[in-house]
């Protein structure tokens, strides 16, 4: 019976076109609210980028060091590189007008300051850098709470590489005091190598004076033995003199045989003076020799003529006879008178050699013992001579060891006061590069470097609380809600009315007003608890009633229509839909540029879009532009769907089986 009776049931949807399609609503509402959700809400965050923020960059940059220092565009340069959301780099009126009539969800402004409060950190006036960001939650409560962990995240960042930049600068003067301490430990160092080198100096410098102290040693090593070689030189004189004497003696001796030949060299020398007068005489005599031989040849020759054998042999020995003639004697006798002058000269110059004889005798002895001794006594002075140059020698090298010695004490000397002089300036440099803060500098300073980069935030029309941020979507949500109730209960067009000649208009604002009126009192009792009960804080509360007023009439007027038009069981199920698709698109949520692009398109023609907007500028206080194109598109879509309804209200005067006998309802 079960079995037999839920087949009956089903097979009620079978027949026409109209209940499958109930079927297949009933089968794919659920299937659109849970998938349809989402997918609109499915990774919002992870799509932030296309949130649009305004980027204001006012800042002057500073100079630090000599460097200039532009952290203002720096910071632009990585958010936009970054991408992290849609930053639109413009003006400061630009950013504060689109902040206010929500063309940006915020804007965020990087002050003139802020490259010099970074560097400011090792500055005398340490101060922490801020960036400022302008919040509008009339634009999108959620946006500003997305944006708000945005900028934490920005903040966090900027700060981690300010924070470097901060400590850099607040270092650089202990970084530069380190180069001052190292300035110092070189000079330092060269003040250790100098004193090495002095000490090697003053070591070479000992060594030198050993030398130098050697040397003179050996140099009077060697004037001892000079002197003893001087004393040798006496002796040898002595014995000089001595065989001077002997020489003397052996002298006289030969000069007595000088006597001796004197004496005989004179009788020579009478003798060739005697035969020289005798060889004059006989050359005398030779002429008339001469004329008597003459004689006698012709004597002998008359005779020999004559006969005479004997006279023949006369003449003939006589012609074989060898005599000299006058020329020959001549020469013998000039060669005689030469000898007697050569024997003259001989017995002279034995005279002399007699007496040289006798003066060498009376020093040759002592000359020849002197010369003796003094040869040896000049053997000691040279060895004595070489001794002393050897010392001498060494006392030279030792002085110029003991010179180079001092040349390096001296250059060390000079570099250690150059060390000395660069550890006094690099330990002053140092000193001057370390802070020297007061207390009220140094808390300063420990805040710029604890936070280097702060968030200041300005909110243009704040939301109180979370229940103030999602009121705007939630009110006019339950408004909606509530109008479904009411055609659930109310006619959309009276069936009486039907059946009067009445106009379409009069038709349809007779079942539209009664529930305007359920929909005021909805209005004024969801404003009343949730603002009594739950402290809903209104900027505007007549104006944010009245609005809701016009919201209400115009969901009920759209709910009508689609009742009216696709009938009451259709009708419902395209409210119910539509109420989905704007749940999911009318940014009451997260910001509509982090949803798909489909709900992006249906954004801007939904109602419920329009009354998140207007409401949220009514709350906050802060109406603007927004609110009066919500009121003229509410206004606009709300006489559109009556004038639908009234044009269906004519067409529905006609009865057909259909209408008798509709295939679903509800």
């Amino acid at each position: 019976m079960l079995s037999l009776t839920s087949g009956t049931e089903l097979r009620r949807f079978g027949r026409g076109r109209l209940p499958r399609l109930a079927v297949a609503a009933m089968l794919l509402v659920p299937l659109l609210y849970g998938a349809l959700y989402l997918w609109a809400f499915w990774d919002p965050t992870g799509h932030l980028d296309a949130m649009p923020v305004a980027l204001v960059n006012a800042d002057a940059g500073a100079d630090r060091d000599g460097a200039r220092v532009t952290a203002g565009q720096d910071l632009t340069d990585e958010l936009t590189d970054g991408a992290a959301l849609d930053w639109v780099v413009t003006d400061a009126a630009d950013a504060a007008a689109g902040v206010r009539d929500g063309d940006y969800y915020f804007a965020v402004t990087i002050p003139a300051d802020f490259s010099a409060d970074l560097v400011s950190a090792g500055g005398d006036e340490p101060t922490s850098a801020q960036i400022d960001v302008t919040y509008n939650d009339a634009n999108s409560f959620i946006g500003t709470t997305l944006g708000r962990s945005a900028m934490d995240h920005v903040r966090d960042g900027v700060a981690a590489t300010a924070g470097e930049q901060a400590v850099d600068q607040v270092l650089i003067g202990l970084g530069s005091a380190r180069d001052g301490m190292l300035q110092a430990a070189d000079g330092a160092v060269s003040l250790r190598d100098a004193s090495e080198q002095l000490g090697d100096g003053a070591h070479q410098l000992a060594d030198g004076a050993a030398d130098a102290r050697d040397g003179a040693a050996r140099l009077a090593s060697g004037a001892s033995a000079l002197d003893d070689g001087v004393g040798q030189v006496a002796g040898g004189a002595d014995r000089l003199s001595s065989g001077a004497a002997q020489l003397s003696a052996a002298a006289r001796t030969a000069a007595d045989a000088g006597g001796s030949l004197a004496a005989g060299t004179q009788a020579v020398a009478d003798g060739v003076h005697a035969a020289t007068q005798q060889v004059d005489a006989v050359a005398g005599g030779l002429p008339a020799l001469s004329d008597g031989l003459t004689q006698v040849g012709a004597y002998l020759t008359a005779r020999a003529a004559a006969g005479d054998p004997d006279a023949a042999a006369l003449l003939a020995g006589l012609g074989s006879a060898d005599l000299p003639d006058a020329a020959t004697i001549s020469a013998m006798t000039d060669q005689l008178h030469a000898l007697d002058s050569g024997a003259a000269q001989t017995a002279a110059g034995a005279q002399t050699l007699s007496t040289g004889l006798i003066t060498l005798a009376d020093s040759s002895a002592s000359v020849a013992s002197g010369a003796s001794a003094l040869a040896s006594g000049a053997d000691g002075a040279a060895a004595g001579a070489d001794t002393l140059a050897a010392g001498s020698a060494s006392l030279a090298t030792g002085t110029a060891t003991l010179a180079d010695g001092a040349a390096q004490v001296a250059d060390g000397t000079s570099r250690l006061g150059g060390g000395a002089q660069q550890l006094a300036d690099g330990l002053t440099d140092g000193a001057a590069q370390i802070p020297d803060d007061s207390a009220a500098q140094r808390t300063a300073r420990a805040g710029a470097l604890a936070t280097p980069v702060g968030i200041d935030d300005d909110d243009v029309a704040p939301a109180a609380s979370l229940g103030e941020g999602f009121a705007p979507l939630f009110i006019p949500l339950a408004l909606f809600v509530g109008g479904l109730i009411t055609w659930l209960l109310l006619r959309p067009l009276p069936t009486r009315a039907l059946a009067t000649p009445a106009s379409g208009w009069r038709v349809t604002l007779a079942g539209y007003l009664p529930s305007l009126v359920i929909g005021a009192g909805q209005v004024v009792l969801l404003l009343g608890v949730v603002g009594l009960g739950l402290g809903l804080s209104i900027g505007h509360p007549v104006g944010t009633a009245a609005f809701l007023f016009l919201v209400a009439a115009t969901f009920l007027a759209v709910q009508q229509m689609l009742l009216s038009v696709l009938g009451s069981a259709a009708g419902k199920v395209a409210a119910i839909a539509l109420l989905m698709l704007q749940i999911t698109s009318a940014s009451g949520t997260y910001p509509v540029e982090t949803t798909p692009a489909f709900f992006q398109a249906i954004h801007h023609v939904l109602p419920m879009t329009y009354a998140v907007g207007g409401l949220r500028s009514l709350i906050t206080g802060t109406p603007d532009a927004r609110l009066w194109t919500a009121v003229g598109y509410l206004v606009v879509l709300a006489v559109a769907s009556l004038a639908v309804t009234a044009w269906k209200a004519g067409r529905l005067r006609t009865w057909t089986v259909a209408r008798l006998h509709p295939a679903l309802s509800i």
